[in-house]
């Protein structure tokens, strides 16, 4: 992801961000991070980056994904770039970048991070594996990524679907390099269900007041709806909106077409079990075996168990 005008999110009282150039460059350092959510793709990260902005000792990016790590994205911009996008009086200054964990389809981002940041504290979000692959199918669908059904998707030698839900796996390479005491492996339905308590957990591994609360906390961010596919023709309009042309009318009325013509179909919800091959599900449920093990935790809502 290209990074827009760096700034950064925080509390009301949130310090001014870096400056930058016309080009989003930034022009004064800041200073590296020492908190990075290294992800799961679709396991609620951007709620989770939102809620840690709000803590008043807790700088988060903006954007939320930097991509620093990762060799054929913003790693040859240099660690003053990446520096300029966080702000030196905060306690706790963090991104958050799910493609992080996305090995092997991004190489070598523990040991890039590694050797810029040692001795941050990492933030791996989880879920039920088969949600996330629905979940991280659907998004892709709705928004034309994706052509064919979910079986012939997950059959394609290049998919990393199945990958991103391998936790276990994805941990390792971090593993490598950065102590287990500084990985915190967080489950996003803990994160639904008990958020005080989950923000409190997150605020201890941290270090920062772990008694502070926000009225925000109680509200939900980003809670699935059901998800909607624009026909071909609502892509033209949506190409033509954005022309010289287009803009000559007023949002309004783009907005007033898009809901009152049967631009959009909904997307029924996958059968990830169903579409899977009977290896594909044994390499997950080993993996989730394995993670098991790992963190001491049961994951006992996990569909991966059922048989």
């Amino acid at each position: 992801m290209e990074a827009s005008t760096p700034t950064t999110s925080g509390g009301a009282d949130a310090p001014a961000a870096a400056a930058a150039d016309a080009n989003g460059a930034p022009t004064r350092a800041g200073a590296l991070p020492n908190l990075v959510v290294i992800g799961a793709q679709k396991c609620g990260t951007s709620g989770l980056h939102y809620h840690l902005g709000l803590h008043p000792e807790i700088s988060m990016s903006k954007p939320k994904e930097l991509n620093f790590f990762i060799e054929e994205r913003n790693w040859p911009r240099g660690t003053d770039w990446y520096r300029g996008h966080f702000d030196a009086r905060a306690r706790i200054r963090g991104e958050s970048s799910p493609n992080y964990t996305a090995y092997p389809h991004h190489l070598g981002v523990p040991e890039r991070m590694h050797s810029v940041i040692p001795d941050a504290k990492l933030v791996y979000v989880v879920r039920d594996p088969l949600l996330r692959i629905a979940s991280h199918w659907v998004h892709n669908y709705a928004k034309w990524r994706e052509k064919g059904d979910l079986r012939s998707t997950l059959a394609h030698p290049n998919t990393s679907y199945i990958l991103r839900s391998q936790y276990h796996m994805q941990l390792q390479q971090f593993l490598r390099y950065y102590p287990r005491e500084q990985i915190l492996v967080f489950q996003q339905s803990d994160f639904r269900r008990e958020r005080m308590d989950s923000l409190r957990q997150l605020f201890e591994f941290l270090g920062v007041d772990s008694g502070f609360t926000h009225p925000s906390f109680e509200r939900e961010r980003h809670a699935t709806a059901r998800k909607t596919r624009a026909t071909r023709l609502a892509a033209r309009l949506e190409k033509i909106s954005k022309t010289r042309r287009g803009r000559i009318l007023p949002p309004k009325v783009w907005f007033a077409l898009d809901e009152r013509l049967p631009l959009r179909k909904p997307i029924a919800k996958p059968d990830v079990r169903e579409a899977l091959s009977d290896e594909s599900l044994r390499v997950l449920r080993e993996d989730a075996e394995r993670l098991r093990e790992l963190t001491g935790r049961d994951f006992a809502g996990w569909s991966i168990w059922d048989a």
